[in-house]
């Protein structure tokens, strides 16, 4: 029997709903550039380093999902160094609704070189997802917060809900890497090396990026389709933290209950490493294969083992399952009890038993595409040019 329904609690139907998106919406494809503060509020606190002037929609797009609106941003922000120190990396996060899946997103810049009292622009790329409703009161339907700001002497300002402190921190000891390896060819001339590296490299022999998923595992010990995998390392001479031996079972593209124990080399407490890994196929071609960050507390010349609770599964960039034949892993980043942090130098890349697609690969990273469009678009002397803006 049909319970009677309390007058005004008369759920609505989906053409209300609809009807209701549609005013929402109202403003097309594309939200109106005049109605920003209805969408986005970036909420910034009191003391930040930054202060906001401005926002631009651009191409951002809202559309209804079910019951829920999927809000496309593609949006620019307009922000101010209000600070005493150059800012070098930020982090915001998107929140449309902290509980939904999909709900949040964040935008990490590197590389950045932002003066005392400069404005600068700031993209915000990201999709999210929150329960249709149409706000009453007027609030809007993204804010857009700071996560974390890098200051030039690695000192760190924000709330660190997202680990931007440690992210901020490896972009930027990265392009401080590349920066001088660059300054260093201009300087001693190796003219054709920077061409090799920046303009007329391997781009087609590039490794692909292959996917990595950490799962929990729900098989038995032992299943019938395991077969036993020893997991060899590539040294870096001068990482402070060396694998001494490793194993897993594997089964398919899955590398389950993988095992790995290092020894921290130095007098200083570790506290977090990250591996990278390197899979080779049926083929018998090595592909990268991303990276595993830990937490791993290991005093001075201690040893500790490494055994992530769950599977590694690994696929081709389409979504393929990648079928694993061999699996290497390295140290990719070491982070100290203070704080600090070690990444391999180009001297320990280059020194490395890999190929050379390989050692490309490992010493790619944000700053180094920056570059490399810098050096495409204004030559060497464009390049020289920027490099000395961080001297």
């Amino acid at each position: 029997m049909e319970m009677p329904r309390k007058p005004g609690r008369t759920p609505p139907s989906n053409r209300v709903l609809r009807a209701l998106a549609a005013a929402l919406l109202s403003s097309g494809p594309a939200l109106a550039a005049d109605s920003a503060s209805q969408w986005v509020h970036v909420a910034l606190p009191a003391d930040a380093p930054v202060s906001f002037i401005d926002v631009n929609l651009g191409e951002s797009k809202a559309q209804l999902s079910g019951l829920s609106m999927v809000l496309d941003l593609h949006a620019q922000l307009t922000l101010r160094n209000v600070g005493a120190k150059t800012i070098h990396g930020m982090t915001l996060r998107v929140e449309a609704q902290d509980m939904t899946p999909g709900g949040q997103g964040s935008v990490t810049v590197p590389s950045l070189n932002i003066a005392p009292g400069e404005i600068f622009p700031v993209r915000v790329d990201v999709e999210v997802v929150r329960p249709f409703m149409v706000n009453k009161n007027g609030a809007p339907v993204v804010e857009i917060e700071l996560d974390g700001v890098l200051f030039g002497d690695l000192q760190f300002y924000g709330q660190d809900k997202l680990g931007s402190r440690r992210a901020l921190l490896v972009y930027e000891l990265q392009a401080r890497r590349e920066r001088q390896y660059f300054s260093n060819l201009i300087e001693t001339r190796q003219t054709a090396m920077l061409r090799q590296e920046l303009d007329f490299g391997l781009p087609d022999l590039s490794p692909r990026q292959l996917g990595l998923e950490l799962l929990h595992d729900l098989a038995p010990v032992g299943h019938p389709g395991e077969q036993p995998l020893a997991i060899s390392f590539v040294g870096f001479s001068g990482a402070p933290v060396q694998a001494i031996r490793g194993a897993a079972e594997v089964r398919g593209n899955e590398l389950r209950r993988p095992r790995v124990e290092l020894r921290n080399t130095t007098n200083r407490s570790v506290r977090m490493i990250d591996l990278g890994w390197i899979l080779r196929d049926e083929h018998g071609h090595d592909h990268m294969a991303g990276n595993l960050p830990a937490q791993l507390a290991m005093g001075p010349v201690q040893t500790a083992r490494m055994a992530p609770d769950g599977v590694l599964r690994f696929s081709e960039p389409g979504g393929r399952p990648m079928r694993i034949e061999g699996v290497s892993a390295f140290v990719n980043t070491v982070e100290f009890d203070d704080g600090r942090l070690w990444i391999p130098s180009r001297a320990d890349i280059a020194a490395a038993p890999l190929d050379p697609v390989l050692k490309r690969a490992i010493a790619s990273s944000p700053e180094q595409q920056r570059l490399r469009d810098i050096y495409r678009r204004k030559g060497e002397a464009g390049l020289a040019a920027e490099l000395k803006k961080f001297n």
